[in-house]
C-alpha cells in the first residue's frame, strides 16, 4: 500500500519522523522510525534512511507501507555470544561474524544480532522496535567492526554520521578480496546509488540520482593466474554509508568481490585456486571503526583483524604457490 503525503511549512526545522507521526496519527512513531531505516520512505523520489533528518523545506513523501512492516511479532532475547570490542553508557563496538543477520527481518525472525544484544543489554527501547540500538548495518555475510547505541540520543547523533561520512569525525576502512586488479591502483568512486529497477533486493549505480556514493579504494597486493585472470587484495574507505557501497561500486568499476552471490559474476575462470570456487559468501571485512564520540568527545578508533576463513584465503592466494 502506498501513502502520499505533502510536508508543508509548518513542519520545517522538524524531524522526518515527527512531521510524518502527526501527518499520520494512525501509524506508531516507532513503526514510522522502522519505515524509514528500511528505505520505505521516499523524499521527492529520494529514499531517505535517518528518522532524525531535519525538514528544509516542502516536499513530497511516499511510503511503501508494506505488509510486512505492518505484522507484529514479539522480538525475543537470545543467549547468542557477542565478541564485545568496547562498551560505554552510550554505546557498544562489536566485531560481528559473517553469517550473523542485523536485525529481524521477513526470513530472519531469530538468530540476529538484534536478539543477541537484547539477551546482553536493555536495548529494546532504543530506536526501532525491530532495529533497536542498530546506527549502522553490516550485510549479513560481511564480517568485522560495527556500532551499536544504548540510547536513543546516541542513535541520532550516530545514525547522520554514518550516512552522511561527516568527514574526520568518522572513518571506516574495509577490506575485500576481488577479481582482477583494479586501474589505477588508487583513486576515489564516486556515484548515485540507488535500487535496482529490476531487483528489488539489490543497488546499483545511478548517474544523477538515489544518494550520493564515496568510496576511496587502494590496491593492497594483487596476482595473475593468466594474462587475463587476476586477483587483488583491496583496501576500501568509506565517505559515505550507503546499502551494499562497496559491494555496488566495486563491480560498477568491473572487479567484484570474491564470493558474493548477488552482485557477483556466475563463472569463474578454471584457472583459479580451489578456495576462490568454493568461497561462500563475499570476502569482505570492516577492519577499522574511528569515531569522535559525540558525548566524551574523545577520537576513538577499533580494529579487528581478519577472520579465519579471510586469513586463510589470503595466505593462500599471496603466500603459497598453487
Amino acid at each position: 500500500m502506498k501513502i502520499e503525503l505533502k510536508i508543508s511549512e509548518r513542519h520545517v526545522g522538524k524531524r522526518f519522523d515527527v512531521a510524518i507521526s502527526d501527518l499520520c496519527p494512525h501509524i506508531s512513531r516507532s513503526r514510522i522510525q522502522l519505515l524509514i531505516r528500511t528505505e520505505k520512505v521516499l523524499i521527492d523520489g529520494i529514499a531517505i534512511s535517518n528518522p532524525a533528518k531535519t525538514i528544509q523545506g516542502r516536499a513530497q513523501i511516499s511510503i511503501d507501507y508494506c505488509e510486512c512492516i505492518k505484522s507484529d511479532y514479539e522480538i525475543k532475547s537470545e543467549n547468542i555470544p557477542v565478541d564485545i570490542l568496547f562498551e560505554d553508557e552510550h554505546l557498544i563496538v562489536i566485531n560481528k561474524p559473517a553469517g550473523l543477520v542485523c536485525h529481524p527481518a521477513p526470513g530472519h525472525r531469530s538468530g540476529t544480532l538484534v536478539n543477541a544484544m537484547m539477551y546482553h543489554f536493555d536495548i529494546s527501547d532504543i530506536g526501532s522496535r525491530y532495529r533497536p540500538g542498530i546506527v549502522h548495518r553490516l550485510d549479513k555475510d560481511t564480517s568485522g567492526v560495527m556500532l551499536l547505541a544504548k540510547t536513543n540520543e546516541a542513535l541520532d547523533a550516530f545514525s547522520s554520521l554514518f550516512a552522511e561520512g561527516k568527514g574526520t569525525l568518522i572513518k571506516r576502512k574495509y577490506i575485500c578480496f576481488v577479481f582482477g586488479i583494479p586501474s589505477p591502483k588508487s583513486g576515489e568512486i564516486r556515484t548515485f546509488i540507488t535500487r535496482h529497477p529490476k531487483n528489488r533486493k539489490k543497488y546499483t549505480v545511478s548517474d544523477n540520482f538515489g544518494k550520493h556514493a564515496v568510496t576511496i579504494y587502494s590496491v593492497g597486493r594483487s596476482r595473475y593466474f593468466t594474462a587475463t585472470e587476476s586477483i587483488s587484495k583491496v583496501s576500501c574507505e568509506l565517505l559515505t554509508g550507503r546499502t551494499h557501497q562497496i559491494r555496488v561500486h566495486m563491480q560498477h568499476i568491473g572487479h567484484h568481490i570474491i564470493g558474493d552471490q548477488v552482485y557477483g559474476r556466475t563463472k569463474i575462470g578454471v584457472t583459479y585456486p580451489k578456495i576462490i570456487k568454493t568461497f561462500n559468501r563475499q570476502a569482505l571485512h570492516s577492519s577499522e571503526l574511528s569515531f569522535l564520540h559525540p558525548f566524551t568527545r574523545e577520537f576513538l578508533t577499533f580494529s579487528k583483524e581478519l577472520p579465519n576463513d579471510l586469513q586463510e584465503l589470503n595466505s593462500l592466494l599471496f603466500t603459497n604457490d598453487n
